[in-house]
């Protein structure tokens, strides 16, 4: 035959190896309607392509050819397929079996209407499934090939005439064994043994990779837990149904029978019926699209909307499977559809397989079976060698392809060398690549390294003890000057005895974009922004004092007034300017890759003066030059309000670069735990750097685990460049932090007394506290909360079903990371877990409210002195950053936090030396309150470990004495200081000069140990 004809086989593997790889990260599953719609469309119309295509080469055969050789016939045993053909009477069917085999207009019309109502049933299922997938068990789709490989043998024996000797009268006089050998290797069950085992090692394979779950829930209270598997059961049937339908059709037999018998037409006639039937499905999805679209207006928004990825990605799966499906028809004429069906199935479960075997993290993270892993691998072997064998015995064969192909003794020997090669290397792979037992626990490994990490930065960032020393820090650390009435802030900073003198790299990172726009295109910004009026409040400050606009809400005027008392501590040294300040909880401003790549590039950069002495001053205009908001005339507002939907894509991610993870996947599975995201912040289960651990480029899965990205309850953001001063912010975003009033004003105060006492940690009882509230986001009654921080920790901690991995002692005492039952490890764990909501359900709309009152328990509100009681204490950040953090690690307990969003101190606290990190899934807690608390002490049992205490007695008294240090208000006010001194630099027209510089004879002004303001005002 025409070697060109094996392209199709090969892309038949390459398109379904990459659809399997590619699956589970595409944007095309936002919409799932959406996409079948169109791929059934776009699918169906390639089908009927593809008849009319099959009609030509049919017709130029026959003009070529008397005969045709049918499929799966007996041959000479020469293995030369392409020179015999067969007649119908050598057919082991005989013609009355061909006969037989056809089907007739009503027996067609049946399969059709069979496979356009599995076809519609099925979509209709699969969008129930994927609306609630955290709740989807492992999937049977597996053993597909199985059904049809049972029901093809079933088929042939029922068509076999007696012109041919029956089974049971030809092999009754054999042995045992020959029988066997007959049942593997020859006639129409020699498809089942491989079937099988392929079935049996893919689904083995997909539950053993996907058996760490999410934290992601899954409501038990509703009843969604046990309706998705039986829906997923049923829609396996249904499946089965739509393939022994489509097998109906397309069976090779049917495009293989003489010409003389059925007339050419009749061969390509049922895949034309199957392409039109597609279409015909899709039709139907769009006219429910349609009826949709009239029938619930606030649903249009919806059906209509098609984000960037989204289309990228449907383009992707349009054009793939398509042409995998042609490829796939073209193979069926060259091996049949059980072989073809075969090549599919082999190729996805080498596929999943090899995925499984590579994936990992360090220190054996997540726990992976490599011996079962690799056996399921030689098993696929075995089966695809037994494929191979039966493929090419002349015995087995009942038909010729149409399109003759057929390997030689020594090609097919080669072939199983290859195979039972690549089963070796199996071994080898577990062999070279097992997980080996952990040498010690990882936590301890943090620790240590927290600590020497912590040193460094402590001293790189008090090394100055002078002015002058600050001034030459400042200028080799940023390559300029300090800002103008610098002296002013180091006196300021020194007298307040101050830890923190040079890194102040927050401010730097914070106000770096803004270096592209010039002080006129700021000052505008600013004042349109207020002018605007959307959740911003502002401040002026003139002449050396400072004030609030008018335009503030009684509700948020707090926050405008801490920030107020704050300045006004320094406010006279600072220059006349303008601040926006963020009224909400969300950060605000997320501002594209591209627009931040090209203001990074156009940022102003300008040399250090160091042989100039003096320092230049702010300009003495600046007021003049800051706009009345009363006189600011806006065409359209820069803020768009985005609240009750997921962000995201258009918000959380969008200042990735274009090949980020984030912005080429969708982890739309939330049944799974991404441990591959998780991976480059994590040593094992464990944050290992807690700064990017929040970062979202390299975790899509975020999307899902936050109520920002899910669901905020007002982010009203930008995407343009404008200078907003927010409390807090999420990776991602570009507003400008600054020191909390909320802290600042002691809206959460550690104060303990005799009602409260705060004993030492040893006295404390040994318990990891949490009590809040569900602020986090708004569950606008799409269910956005299931994935939502707090919730998840409620439920893991009270309500999860599902097994969780914990890092414990094996054999030998060696750790290995086990899965546990949730009530197993709340038994076993020495620390007591005590998580509860407050109050009522809050931010959120039916169903989502009632439901959730379902799912979860309630606490008694507490008051907030009565944490002090317990040894850990775990913080989580709700709709902005936690207010309670600050508190937590001043009193003589251990904080647990995990969080998204990051403040004005990032970079002052290191992870495992002054709080206990935990991973926004949630899947290392289980691991870290076992590292302190202890594991079995009380049952017993061979898997025992005994607790750090004095480990996490330190981390309790280091937190309280380095915040005592470096988070104090007097802190923030130097922190504050520090950066309306950078932001009034930014605004003045001089900024290319201004800056301040020693001049002769400038003495120190502070010596080692002293400080003051004395002669400042001078």
């Amino acid at each position: 035959m025409d070697r060109k004809w094996l392209l199709f086989p090969c892309g038949l593997v390459v398109g379904t190896c990459y659809l399997s790889t590619t699956f589970d990260t595409s944007f095309a599953f936002d919409r799932p309607l959406h996409t079948i719609g169109i791929v059934l469309l776009l699918s169906g119309l390639a089908i009927v392509a593809h008849g009319t295509l099959t009609v030509r080469n049919r017709i130029a055969h026959r003009k070529t050819s008397d005969a045709i050789p049918l499929s799966n016939g007996y041959g000479n045993g020469n293995g030369n397929g392409n020179s015999r053909h067969m007649s119908r009477e050598a057919s082991p069917f005989g013609e009355r079996g061909l006969a037989r085999s056809l089907l007739d207009a009503r027996s067609r019309a049946a399969l059709v209407m069979l496979l356009l109502f599995t076809i519609c049933v099925r979509v209709a299922i699969y969008q129930r499934v994927m609306k609630d997938v955290e709740c989807a068990g492992p999937t049977a789709l597996a053993f597909l090939p199985l059904v049809l490989a049972v029901y093809h043998a079933g088929r042939d024996f029922h068509l076999q005439t007696p012109v041919r000797p029956t089974w049971k009268a030809e092999l009754t006089p054999k042995r045992v064994l020959e029988r066997a050998f007959q049942f593997i290797f020859c006639g129409a069950t020699r498809y089942v043994l491989p079937s099988l085992l392929l079935s049996l090692s893919s689904f083995l394979a997909a539950l053993r990779a996907t058996a760490l779950r999410s934290t992601y829930i899954c409501p038990l209270a509703n009843g969604t837990a046990s309706i998705i598997p039986k829906l997923q059961f049923l829609g396996f049937i249904i499946d089965c149904a739509a393939v022994l339908a489509l097998y109906s059709l397309i069976d090779d037999r049917v495009a293989l029978i003489d010409d003389k018998l059925t007339g050419f037409k009749d061969s390509t006639r049922n895949n034309v019926l199957v392409g039109l039937t597609f279409v015909a499905s899709a039709l139907m999805l769009a006219l429910t699209g349609i009826i949709v679209y009239t029938a619930f207006p606030e649903q249009r928004q919806w059906i209509l909307a098609a984000p960037t990825e989204y289309v990228r990605s449907l383009i992707s799966l349009s054009l793939t499977i398509p042409c995998t499906i042609l490829c796939f028809l073209f193979t069926v004429r060259m091996f049949g559809v059980m072989s073809t069906v075969l090549i599919v199935g082999f190729s996805i479960a080498y596929t999943e397989v090899l995925r499984a075997l590579r994936t990992g993290v360090s220190y054996t993270f997540p726990p992976k079976p490599t011996t079962e892993l690799t056996f399921y691998l030689v098993l696929l072997s075995i089966a695809l060698m037994l494929y191979l064998v039966a493929e090419t015995s002349t015995e087995g064969r009942m038909m010729r392809p149409k399109i003759s192909l057929r390997l030689g003794r020594y090609q097919a020997v080669l072939l199983v060398f290859i195979v039972f090669t690549f089963s070796l290397g199996g071994f080898g792979y577990r062999s070279h690549w097992r997980q080996k037992p952990i040498p010690g626990h990882p936590i301890t490994t943090l620790i240590k390294s927290a600590n020497a990490e912590h040193e460094r930065w402590a001293n790189q960032a008090s090394q100055s003890k002078t002015l002058a020393e600050a001034v030459k820090h400042y200028q080799e650390r940023y390559l300029k000057d300090p800002p103008p009435n610098f002296d002013r802030w180091y006196e300021f900073a020194s007298s307040r005895n101050s830890i923190i003198m040079d890194d102040f790299d927050n401010i730097e990172e914070d106000l770096a974009p803004f270096w592209s726009l010039s002080p006129v295109e700021l000052r505008q910004r600013t004042a349109e922004i207020l002018a605007d009026n959307q959740g911003l409040g502002g401040i002026s400050i003139r002449s050396g004092k400072a004030e609030v606009f008018a335009n503030v809400p009684g509700t948020h005027r707090w926050m405008v007034d801490g920030a107020l008392r704050m300045i006004e501590k320094f406010v006279e040294f600072l220059p006349d300017m303008d601040l926006a300040m963020n009224l909400n909880d969300e950060c605000r401003v997320a501002v594209p890759y591209i627009k931040l790549e090209k203001a990074h590039e156009e940022r102003f950069v300008f040399p250090v003066h160091k042989s100039a002495e003096g320092t230049l001053n702010f300009s003495a205009d600046r007021a003049e030059t800051w706009l009345n908001i009363s006189e600011v005339h806006q065409v359209g507002s820069p803020f768009r309000g985005t609240g009750f939907n997921p962000t995201f894509q258009s918000h959380g991610s969008t200042a990735c670069p274009p090949s980020t993870r984030a912005r080429i996947e969708r982890h739309w599975d939330t049944r799974t735990l991404c441990t591959s995201c998780a991976a480059p912040h994590s040593m094992g289960a464990f944050i290992s750097n807690w700064s990017i651990s929040s970062e979202p480029c390299h975790q899509p899965d975020l999307s899902n685990l936050h109520g920002l990205h899910l669901s905020p309850s007002a982010l009203i953001g930008t995407h343009d460049l404008v200078p907003i001063f927010s409390q807090s912010r999420a990776p991602g975003y570009v507003d400008i932090r600054y020191p909390s009033p909320w802290n600042y004003m002691d809206k959460a105060i550690y104060a303990f007394n005799d009602q409260f006492p705060d004993p030492m940690f040893t006295n404390k009882e040994n318990t990891l506290f949490w009590r809040g509230a569900t602020s986090e986001g708004f569950s606008a009654g799409n269910g956005a909360w299931k994935g939502m921080l707090r919730q998840r920790l409620v439920h893991l901690i009270n309500n999860s079903t599902d097994p969780q991995v914990v890092l414990l002692p094996g054999k030998k005492e060696r750790l290995e990371y086990a899965l546990e039952e949730p009530e197993t490890i709340k038994r076993m764990l020495a620390t007591k877990m005590d998580v509860r909501f407050v109050n009522k359900i809050v931010r959120c709309g039916d169903p989502d409210c009632l439901e959730q009152e379902k799912e979860f328990g309630f606490g008694n509100n507490i008051d907030f002195q009565q944490h002090w009681r317990y040894k850990y204490l775990f913080d989580a950040d709700g709709a902005g950053f936690s207010g309670r953090f600050i508190p937590f690690l001043q009193s003589n307990s251990v904080v647990f936090k995990t969080a998204l969003f990051r403040e004005w101190y990032e970079g002052r606290l290191k992870a495992w030396k002054h709080f206990v990190p935990v991973d926004l899934r949630l899947h290392d807690l289980w691991s870290s309150v076992a590292y302190f608390g202890g594991w079995g002490l009380k049952d017993g049992g061979w898997r025992t470990m005994e607790g750090r205490e004095k480990e996490a007695e330190k981390i309790a008294r280091e937190s309280k004495v380095w915040t005592e240090k470096v988070l104090r208000k007097e802190d923030m006010e130097i922190y504050f200081f520090r950066l309306l001194l950078e932001w009034g630099r930014l605004t003045d027209e001089k900024r290319a000069d201004v800056g301040f510089r020693l001049g002769k004879g400038e003495g120190i002004r502070r010596e080692s140990g002293g400080g003051g303001l004395k002669g400042v005002r001078g």
